[in-house]
């Protein structure tokens, strides 16, 4: 097995409610479970740890973490009703280049958002 290379993935983003309703450790767990799938697609990729933390205005906060496609993602923390969250991203994925992780990152963000009514956009990276 050939040696797998690491370039480590963080951003920060600001997810808000344009309109509907649901609950952010759904979305933030369908959005890192996408971001697994994505990452398992590419021959030669492992993913070590793919997980964020999310802030809210009213207080509190709400962790989400995946290990692995097809294993469903682990929440734990708040889950409120509120309007926006920032959130920090963290992609550990073996053996996929950085511009690589930053593109699927970006696609699976935009579709989460669209199918949820969500605006996304990047704080930093």
């Amino acid at each position: 097995m050939a040696e797998l290379t690491l370039e480590p993935y963080s951003l920060k983003q600001r997810w808000q409610r344009k309109s509907g309703s649901g609950h952010w450790a759904r979305i933030l767990s369908e959005y890192l479970e996408s971001l697994a799938q994505a990452c398992a697609q590419h021959e030669n990729s492992l993913i070590g740890h793919i997980k964020a933390l999310a802030l809210f205005a009213e207080g509190g906060c709400l962790s989400i973490s995946v290990v692995a496609p097809g294993i469903p993602a682990s929440t734990s923390g708040k889950d409120p009703e509120c309007p926006a969250l920032d959130l920090t991203l963290n992609v550990i994925v073996y053996g996929l280049p950085r511009s690589l992780l930053e593109e699927i990152t970006r696609q699976a963000a935009f579709f989460t958002a669209q199918k949820w009514g969500l605006e996304v956009k990047n704080i930093s990276s």
